[in-house]
């Protein structure tokens, strides 16, 4: 409360009209569907709605539990309704719909509306099923399993667990990105940003009782066992090589993995039970050495795209930066640390060396990270100079800039989207400022905000309070605009892959406002301005002509179109109609797909029907990899881009260089 009090960009006291954005948030965050509470159940509720920052400031935080055990109480509750439910086979013969998003809804105004939603909820779940091929009595065995198992996960909540909400809601009434995280959570975000943990190098998963392996990374103690697979389920762990062996059937997978991970070098022993799926195996004890290992699938990836007929194609370098991480920890403690900054840097080198004519920087879906990666990435591709201008609580402006030399001046597409958000838009934009790249694809999301991240066993000397991350100022363009709301528009349009009325910061009921702050002193390299027509021209010709880019446009209007439906039907007939008119359409769109990306190749492959299970129902699938985006034809069409920039700067005798 003192930090968000004092230190916040918009720092607001928790009194009563804040007390009361903290209880909508929380009710909102626990049931956004309007699914388990009635409209007369937050009434009653909204007794604690104007006294959070009393209750909080007192530490008299019991009260405000109401809202999350109702919650759980509620989807127990719904859990036995749902089971009860399956004793009779819908008919399907009726005209009833089921409404697909009810985030907008109003909210049942009494138990009895609120039973009939989960009356046909349960129908859409059987109907998903029967569709799907399922007898009935298999999906009634299924079913059953799934309310059971919503009823088990609610009763396995923690007073931590229930902290976290509340605190979240708190952190995010002041703005969508200030955050709290519990320990647990903390952690997990540690993990995430240095793309490295120190343990068995396992992805583990909730599945009935038992924690299972979804995934072994490579490189990982688990994998070079080879005594630990894919679909194993763990029972006991143990500590050191005789600590005793502690039974986890029926524990959460984030306590589970609590006791696997630890420092590098220490032991740990796993007792697993092999996958189902290999029958009646007998289970057995491994013995694993924990040590550092790195996610590579979540880091920078690199290929190279050739473009153009002929003995001698253009090579275009591609760079696909799926997040702008650091490792935090490693660099306060003055180490080696992995940065995005520096993966790229060897990136770069190896295209040297590779001769590439250009490079495309893909930052889709890249939802940002690091401020301090973003400068260094500016440096990379312009040198020295301004990169982002930061404007803090007291309205000073800090001018951040990147050193060195450039590591690369040749021809450069960065491709974005409306979830490339934060340190992708300062670097997109700056790259865009200073004439130095080519910006395709969509307005991306903006945020224009900067976070810190607070760790407050630091601040009150004490252990396991986990991190506030928290908005203390805003960045800007270094031509003094900003992105908060509006976004980095791109130079050249590519098709949008998401909605921006439904995804992205102006989306926000508390977004915070746009503003704008005087240039910094930059120089604009003037040569892409020379050939910015051209570009759009050959672009316009070239996918006026190209036959995968207007199946991927087509792909694109068709999702839209299915994920516009505000509801299904529940008679048989009708959605069974529906669900084959979609299957014809996606089906003829993957066999056009297939034959420009193979031509003269059988097509073998057949789109994935619904099959109506949730992803942990499903069986676990081979390790994932890191899917290749050279069939995509928008990246393509990048590479198409680079090359022309290349071969029309050659032309053009500017001899500009960046600085």
């Amino acid at each position: 409360m003192t930090l968000l009090g004092r230190y916040h960009l918009n720092p607001r006291v928790l009194d009563g009209a804040l007390s009361g954005q903290v209880f909508d948030g929380l009710i909102e965050s626990l049931d956004p569907q309007r699914s388990i509470f009635t409209a007369a159940d937050v009434k009653r509720l909204s007794t604690v709605r104007n006294v959070i920052g009393e209750r909080l400031a007192d530490g008299d935080i019991a009260p405000l539990m109401s809202p999350v055990n109702e919650y759980l109480n509620r989807l127990v509750e719904e859990a036995d309704f749902d089971v009860a439910a399956l004793g009779t086979p819908p008919d399907f013969s009726t005209h009833e719909t089921f409404p697909v998003d009810r985030k907008s809804a109003p909210r049942p105004r009494s138990l009895t509306e609120l039973h009939a939603l989960w009356a046909i909820r349960v129908k859409d779940d059987w109907l998903r099923l029967k569709l799907a091929g399922r007898a009935d009595d298999a999906i009634r065995s299924t079913l059953r399993h799934r309310y059971e198992t919503m009823a088990a996960r609610a009763r396995k909540t923690t007073s931590d667990d229930a902290f976290q909400w509340l605190l979240e809601a708190y952190a995010q009434a002041m703005d969508p990105h200030t955050d709290y995280f519990g320990p647990a959570t903390a952690r997990q975000f540690n993990t995430e940003m240095s793309l490295s943990l120190e343990g068995i190098g396992a992805y583990l998963r909730e599945h009935d009782e038992y924690t299972q392996v979804t995934e072994l990374v490579p490189g990982g103690p688990a994998v070079s066992s080879g005594r630990l697979n894919v679909g194993d389920r763990i029972t006991a762990v143990g500590q050191g090589t005789s600590g005793p062996m502690v039974d986890v059937t029926g524990w959460r997978t984030d306590d589970v993995v609590t006791l696997i991970r630890g420092k590098s070098g220490s032991t740990v022993r796993i007792e697993v039970l092999p996958d189902e799926g290999r029958g009646d195996a007998a289970g057995h004890l491994v013995s694993l050495v924990r040590k550092h290992v790195s996610i590579e699938d979540q880091a920078v990836q690199a290929s190279v795209i050739d473009i153009g007929a002929g003995a001698a194609p253009h090579r275009i370098g591609v760079l696909s930066v799926p997040s702008f991480y650091e490792d935090f920890e490693a660099k306060r403690n003055g180490g080696n640390y992995r940065s995005v900054s520096k993966d790229v840097a060897d990136h770069i080198k190896v295209f040297r060396d590779q001769k590439v004519d250009g490079i495309v920087l893909d930052l889709r879906d890249n939802g940002g990270g690091s401020l301090g990666e973003a400068v260094a990435l500016g440096g990379l591709f312009c040198g020295a100079g301004p990169v982002v201008q930061v404007k803090d609580a007291k309205g000073r402006i800090d001018v951040q800039k990147a050193d060195g030399p450039a590591l690369w001046s040749g021809p450069l597409v960065v491709m974005v989207n409306r979830a490339s958000a934060s340190a992708s838009e300062i670097l997109a934009a700056d790259l865009q400022d200073r004439g130095r790249a080519v910006v395709v694809g969509e307005r991306t999301f903006g945020k224009g905000t900067v976070q810190t991240l607070v760790d407050l066993d630091d601040v009150a000397h004490a252990e396991g309070l986990g991190e506030l991350k928290m908005t203390i100022a805003q960045f800007y363009r270094i031509n003094g605009a900003t992105t908060q709301l509006s976004g980095v528009r791109p130079d050249i349009a590519f098709p949008q892959t998401y909605a921006e009325t439904e995804f992205g910061e102006s989306t926000y009921r508390n977004a915070l406002p746009s503003s704008s702050v005087p240039p910094a002193e930059f120089r604009k390299a003037p040569r892409l301005a020379n050939i910015e027509a051209t570009l759009q021209k050959e672009h316009d010709l070239r996918v006026g002509k190209d036959a995968a880019w207007e199946v991927a446009v087509e792909r694109l209007t068709a999702c839209r179109k299915m994920a516009d439906r505000s509801t299904v039907s529940l008679n048989l007939v009708e959605r069974k109609a529906a669900r084959e008119a979609d299957m014809r359409d996606m089906e003829a769109l993957h066999r056009r797909e297939r034959a420009l990306a193979h031509p003269g190749q059988r097509d073998d492959d057949t789109v994935t029907a619904d099959d109506g299970l949730t992803p942990l129902e499903r069986p676990v699938g081979p390790a994932r990899t890191k899917a290749g985006r050279h069939d995509d034809p928008f990246l393509h069409e990048a590479a198409a881009m680079a090359e022309d920039e290349a071969v029309l700067l050659r032309s053009v005798a500017d001899g500009e260089a960046f600085s």
